[in-house]
């Protein structure tokens, strides 16, 4: 009976160290943004005259390159091809970009956000990350995705999980992608030089 009482103990003991845990999980510090840096005010290649139906972004990985063209096919695809909801969307953009440092990104996206239902307060929350007050459990959830994707390139079970109750496989899927993409978008943007158009602002200070 004693070894049973001990053996039962043990197991309240252990079960009770366990959610503290948890609880740290969902409720960990905001990742560490990129090591600063000195943004560009310049591109460093000549991007030359845009081509007929282009942008001065895509001039800085012009089309008559295949790899290019192929690049610019897969990063456009999340402007009008994705499934998860358009705030969702954004929520992770924001806080790649914020993380990333993408200023071209979040100058963009800041538009796109409020465009999404995004409030102005909310955008600037992204900013504070998962742990901030005021966001609902799964704007939390999102942002926790773009975190542990930027920190340990890998979305935890607990984090897997609760995207899951809301979305599809394939939607999780979008997830880790967008994330991905906009993570690469800002360091080709940022090393190449990539500059806002006039009337968009960069990131907060």
């Amino acid at each position: 009976m004693k070894t049973r009482i001990a053996v039962v103990g043990i197991a309240v003991a252990c079960a009770a160290l366990a959610v503290p845990a948890d609880v740290a999980a969902q409720g960990s510090a905001a990742a560490e943004r990129v090591e600063p840096f000195t943004h560009l005010t310049a591109p460093r290649v000549d991007p030359g005259e845009p081509a007929p139906g282009s942008s001065a972004m895509t001039s800085l990985c012009p089309n008559r390159l295949d790899l290019c063209r192929k690049y610019w096919d897969y990063t456009t695809y999340f402007v009008d091809g994705y499934t998860i909801p358009f705030r969702d969307k954004e929520i992770l953009i924001l806080r790649t970009a914020w993380l990333s440092r993408g200023e071209y990104i979040w100058g963009r996206h800041y538009v796109r956000g409020k465009e999404s239902g995004l409030t102005d307060e909310e955008i600037q929350r992204i900013t504070e990350g998962p742990g901030a007050a005021g966001w609902s459990d799964f704007d939390a959830t999102l942002l926790r995705a773009a975190d542990e994707l930027h920190t340990s390139r890998f979305v935890s079970d607990a984090t897997w999980n609760a995207l899951s109750a809301r979305y599809t496989e394939d939607q999780v899927r979008e997830v880790v992608l967008i994330v991905g993409d906009y993570t690469q978008l800002a360091m080709f943007q940022n090393s190449l030089g990539a500059q806002l158009p006039p009337g968009y602002d960069g990131l907060p200070d």
